[in-house]
């Protein structure tokens, strides 16, 4: 430390250490006989250069690096100030890349990579029913939870949730809707949530008949209760009925999930007990509504956990054959779950944006190279002088360091400023997107990518240099060539990525959902406990629910603007659906435990007609299918094409759960419920009226003839004037359902797209540096060629071709590792192959076009030399 504030006296009293040392020398010369003069001279000579040996001691000691390394710095910032053009364009080239990968980084971090916000999430795991016949995974049985919960001796709990009540809060102005859960008694502790004010549900809280308590979450408290702190024991009305609020979940608290585990319902406003009946009654062994959660043990692997899951399940199969012979049990990591189809895609996506930095990095690494060839005489005369290459290594990391510095902190800054606009346009269903936000990790990922960054392109000039000398590398050309092929080999293999996912959403686009999607309002009801009978799973009576569907049905044809209207309980697109066993008359009867499975979807009549699905045998369903009419139902084409084949199954009868033939009246086009890119399944539609049990949050159906949204209001009164205490929710039109149901893909999309143009972009930039450097080292040649009669138009293609055969070689080059990311990504494409001719075709083009443009400049400069200046140049 002394030498960095003392460097005067320090160096005084290493001269006097010197000094000494030449006394006791020369005095052991005197002892000998020689004078002081002489003896002087002799240690002088022998000792040789004393400012070397001051050197040398001063660069033992770490002092020595610290005042090189400030020498350095001093100089670098000089050099780059008298080279502000270089500086900008390097520092900004950095920042683009860098700042890309940042917030690519912070999403993936944010999405897949952060511990789930609970204690010991890798203990955590999801259960699900799975069927042997095919391995699909399913919700849980009632009954199945608690015989689990019961048989297992890996887990230390067990817990379940039921996402689909609603609650009607009552008693303050209009009537709200809160979307509600019922769990188990021990879901929070399983996930080692503490209130933020109040209790937890208690195990005697958690029976039929005790269960009217209710824990809100923080968002509910504030927004409802206006933050009040005597909110704990606070008496609500909800569905008409008292409940007593015994908690406030804490600020921070989500529910990491897919969003297809709740059927898009990713928050909860309020929470109740599930109240399950013990033992379980017999009805609960065939509804199969709960998601289950359960902790492992400590120090079980999920192996054995697993091992013990499928012995719970043979017991199962052995008491209860005619409901789980063909159910098995899987658990899976939470964390795996909730990213188990975001992954590929959001490493596809990271590994994009890490080409664009390496593109980044090979145009600045060209850049440095450039410039050390100009300053060869600068490090000629440094090497003459003594410095080692160690010495010239730390000065040229120095410099690219300096960059980084001011690139990285540029680019960090880029990526702060756009990942809260990403998250903004984020699919609705991401998991975890509230988490999304740079955080420790990112800043960590963005301090060791610059750093690595500074290195690799830092040390190039300097390998270079210990290769070949500067002018025989320029006179070859060849290290300019090969970084110019490397940049299109790369921004090719991004441009092919992004067109393949261009095409595939333009394919899924074009994908009809089975109906005409224009002029489509949808509205869902919630409907109060006058209409149901007060399950805890939301099911409805259908008497009661069906006279307020008709009544409301006729108020609403009689809007101006409205040409018909109709009631669905699962919209096509929301992925939301429910299925059923079934027989069909004078078939075989299956083993037992082996069903035939279908979709079921109960409807009203005139939802054919309202929603634009095409009726192609028989007929649609009419007013007087009621609960007093014959039993009828309509079949899709896929459960006519696969249960019937060729055969028309019009007439022909089927038999579900309740054990009531049901006739065939009509036969409907296919409609993609789950999804554009999801493959129609076999389904059945119900009327209302001749269902036992239907959902008590049913959506409205209404095919306009003018602007849909500009009904909302009217339709809103309508509603009120039949119920008041009915509210309605989820507002939407077709149009705006098909969007959010492609909200990945196309999200997949733009970022690509985006990283690819940036690539292009970047990758051009470059390619003009290359080539404008080339043509510079060869200003002799040309003014040679034009001397002896070379023409403008000679020289322009000469350059041009030049630059062609760079191009054709970087895109073949490209194409190889285009067609190993299309194999990667081939699960993200919808109906486009991964080798795609025409894709690879047009974007190779592309790139031709967008190259050979960026060097034409470059040859037009070529073309235009003066010869009696070209030669005077002095390469």
């Amino acid at each position: 430390m002394r030498w960095l504030f003392r460097k005067e006296r320090v160096s005084k009293e290493l001269d006097e250490e010197v000094r000494g040392f030449l006394e006791m020398a020369a005095e052991e010369k005197m002892k000998q006989g020689m004078s002081r003069k002489d003896a002087l001279r002799a240690v002088r000579l022998e000792s040789g250069n004393l400012e070397v040996t001051k050197e040398i001691v001063r660069s033992a000691g770490w002092e020595s690096f610290v005042e090189a390394l400030w020498q350095d710095l001093r100089f670098a910032t000089r050099v780059l100030r008298k080279s502000p053009g270089f500086a900008a364009v390097a520092v900004l080239t950095l920042a683009l890349g860098i700042g890309a990968n940042t917030a690519m980084v912070t999403v993936v971090n944010g999405v897949i990579l952060k511990p789930l916000p609970y204690p010991h999430p890798d203990r955590l795991v999801m259960l699900w029913e799975r069927q042997l016949s095919d391995g699909t995974l399913g919700t849980v049985a009632p009954a199945n939870f608690v015989d689990w919960r019961e048989q297992n001796h890996s887990f230390d709990k067990m817990a379940a949730i039921d996402p689909y009540p609603d609650f009607i809060l009552n008693g303050s102005g209009e009537p709200q809707r809160l979307t509600g859960a019922a769990v188990s008694s021990d879901f929070f502790s399983l996930l080692g949530v503490h209130m933020a004010l109040g209790r937890d549900f208690l195990p005697e809280e958690d029976r039929p008949g005790y269960n009217q308590v209710a824990i809100v979450s923080y968002s509910t408290w504030l927004n409802y209760f206006g933050g009040r702190p005597d909110i704990v024991e606070r008496q609500l009305t909800l569905n008409n009925t008292a409940y007593s609020v015994v908690g406030v979940l804490p600020r921070d608290f989500s529910l990491v999930s897919k969003a297809s585990d709740f059927q898009s319902r990713n928050r909860f406003d309020l929470w109740t007990p599930l109240a399950l009946a013990s033992p379980p009654e017999p009805w609960q062994r065939g509804t199969h509504p709960l998601c289950v959660f359960a902790r492992l043990k400590s120090g079980i692997p999920l192996e054995q956990a697993q091992t013990d899951l499928n012995q719970v399940a043979a017991n199962l199969q052995h008491l209860y054959p005619a409901d789980d012979k063909e159910r098995g049990i899987t658990a899976v990591p939470l964390g795996q779950h909730v990213v188990a189809n975001l992954r590929t895609a959001l490493f596809t996506l990271l590994a994009a944006v890490g080409m664009v930095l390496v593109i980044a990095s090979a145009n600045i690494a060209n850049l440095l190279l450039t410039r050390a060839v100009t300053r060869q005489k600068e490090t000629a005369l440094r090497v003459a002088l003594g410095a080692t290459r160690k010495r010239l290594a730390q000065q040229l990391l120095t410099e690219s360091m300096l960059l980084v510095l001011f690139g990285g902190s540029l680019g960090l800054s880029f990526a702060c400023l756009a990942v809260p606009a990403v998250v903004r346009y984020l699919p609705a269903d991401l998991p975890r997107a509230s988490e999304i936000a740079v955080d420790g990790r990112v800043l960590a990922f963005t301090s060791l990518i610059s750093l690595f960054t500074g290195i690799l392109f830092g040390l190039l000039p300097l390998l270079q240099f210990k290769q070949v000398s500067a002018n025989d590398s320029l006179k070859q050309n060849g290290g300019g060539m090969a970084a110019g092929q490397s940049r299109l080999r790369s921004a090719l293999v991004l441009l092919v990525g992004a067109g393949l996912m261009i095409k595939s959403l333009w394919m899924l686009l074009k994908v009809s959902p089975g109906f005409p999607t224009e002029h489509i309002l949808t509205a869902r009801l919630s409907l109060p406990p006058q209409y149901t009978n007060g399950n805890v799973f939301g099911i409805g009576q259908h008497r009661r629910i069906s006279a307020f569907q008709w009544e409301l049905l006729g108020r609403v044809r009689g809007i101006p603007g409205v040409q018909s209207a109709a009631f669905t309980a699962y919209l096509p697109l929301s992925g939301a659906d429910s299925s059923w066993a079934f027989d069909i008359e004078g078939r075989a009867a299956k083993p037992l435990g082996v069903y035939d499975i279908t979709n079921y979807r109960p409807v009203s009549a005139n939802y054919f007609e309202t929603v634009g699905i095409p009726v192609q045998r028989g007929r649609s369903f009419g007013p007087t299918d009621n609960e007093d009419s014959p039993l009828v139902v309509v079949v899709n084409e896929s459960m006519a094409r696969t249960y019937w084949n060729q055969q028309n199954p019009v007439d022909q009868r089927v038999r579900f759960s309740d054990q009531k033939w049901r006739t065939i009246v009509g036969v409907v086009g296919d409609v993609r419920h789950e999804g554009l890119g999801m493959k129609p399944e076999p389904e059945v539609y119900i009327p209302y009226g001749q269902i036992a049990n239907v959902e008590s949050r049913p959506t409205i159906v209404l095919r306009t003839s003018i602007e849909p949204t500009s009904l909302t209001s009217a339709l809103r009164k309508a509603v009120s004037e039949v119920d008041a205490n009915v509210p309605l929710d989820h507002i939407e039109t077709m149009k705006q359902i098909v969007s959010v149901s492609v909200g990945q893909p196309r999200f997949r999309t733009a970022v690509l797209l985006i990283f690819a143009i940036l690539a292009l972009f970047v990758a051009s930039i470059g390619l003009y540096g290359v080539m404008s450097y080339l043509i510079s080292q060869r200003t002799r040649e040309f003014g040679i060629r034009v001397a002896v009669g070379a023409s403008s138009g000679a020289l322009l293609r000469l350059v041009l071709g030049q630059a062609a055969k760079l191009v054709g070689i970087g895109i073949c080059l490209g194409l190889v590792g285009a067609m190993l990311l299309a194999r990667s990504i081939a699960s993200l494409l919808y109906g486009v192959t991964p080798f795609d001719a025409a894709t690879l075709a047009s974007v190779s083009l592309l790139l031709a076009a967008v190259a050979l443009l960026a060097s034409y400049i470059p040859a037009r400069r070529a073309a235009s030399v003066d010869p009696t200046v070209a030669l005077r140049y002095e390469e």
